[in-house]
C-alpha cells in the first residue's frame, strides 16, 4: 500500500512539473516584437548631409511556435512561422526644391525550428535556440524631381534566401503573458529583437 501511494505521488509530481513548464508538446506561443540590425538599409545605400534626410523604421516581427515533440531526451522541439518587415527612405532637396527620393521596403518570411532543453524551461522562464530557413523580399525605388537627373525613375525588386540561427529567452509575468528577447545571425539575417510573448 505504501509503495502504491509513493508511486502515485511520484507520478502526480512529474505530471505537475511537466504542466508547470512554459513550453511542451501541444503548447503554443505567439510573439510580437521589434528589432534592429542589418535589416535596415545599410550605410552605403543612403547619403546624409545638408539637404538630405533619412528615415527608417525598426524591424517589426510577428511569429508563432508550437511544441511538437519530446522524443529527444530532456528536450522539447517546436516549429512555427515568423515574418518581419522594415521600411526606409532617403530624400534630398536643394534650395529650389529640386531633388530625389529613395525608398526601400523589406519583407522576410521564414520557417523556424526551436530547441528547448528542459533544464532551461521553467514555469516562468524559457531559454531556447532556433534555426530558420526562408526568403527575403526587398524593393527599391528612385524618383527624381530635378532636371539634373532628367526626372529619372528607377525601381527593382529582389528575392534573397535566408538561413540563420538564433538564441532567445522568454519570461512570463502571468500564465499567458510575458516578454522575450532574441538575437539572430546568418545569411541575409542579422538583428536583435525584443517584444511580447503570449502563451496558450
Amino acid at each position: 500500500m505504501k509503495k502504491l501511494i509513493l508511486m502515485t505521488a511520484v507520478c502526480l509530481s512529474c505530471s505537475f512539473s511537466a504542466n508547470a513548464q512554459s513550453m511542451g508538446v501541444g503548447k503554443n506561443v505567439f510573439y510580437l516584437g521589434a528589432g534592429a540590425g542589418s535589416g535596415f538599409a545599410s550605410g552605403n545605400l543612403y547619403v546624409s548631409g545638408a539637404g538630405y534626410s533619412y528615415n527608417r523604421t525598426p524591424t517589426f516581427i510577428i511569429g508563432y511556435e508550437r511544441g511538437i515533440s519530446e522524443a529527444i531526451p530532456q528536450s522539447i522541439i517546436g516549429i512555427g512561422p515568423s515574418a518581419s518587415a522594415w521600411f526606409a527612405s532617403n530624400t534630398y532637396r536643394d534650395n529650389a526644391g529640386h531633388g530625389w527620393d529613395k525608398h526601400w521596403s523589406d519583407f522576410t518570411v521564414v520557417a523556424k525550428g526551436y530547441y528547448h532543453h528542459k533544464f532551461l524551461v521553467k514555469d516562468k522562464f524559457d531559454v531556447y535556440g532556433s534555426a530558420m530557413l526562408g526568403l527575403k523580399f526587398r524593393s527599391y525605388s528612385f524618383t527624381a524631381t530635378d532636371p539634373y537627373y532628367e526626372y529619372a525613375k528607377d525601381s527593382y525588386s529582389s528575392v534573397y534566401p535566408v538561413v540563420g540561427a538564433g538564441i532567445g529567452a522568454r519570461y512570463y509575468v502571468s500564465k499567458s503573458f510575458g516578454f522575450y528577447a532574441e538575437v539572430n545571425e546568418g545569411f541575409n539575417v542579422n538583428f536583435a529583437q525584443v517584444g511580447f510573448a503570449f502563451k496558450f
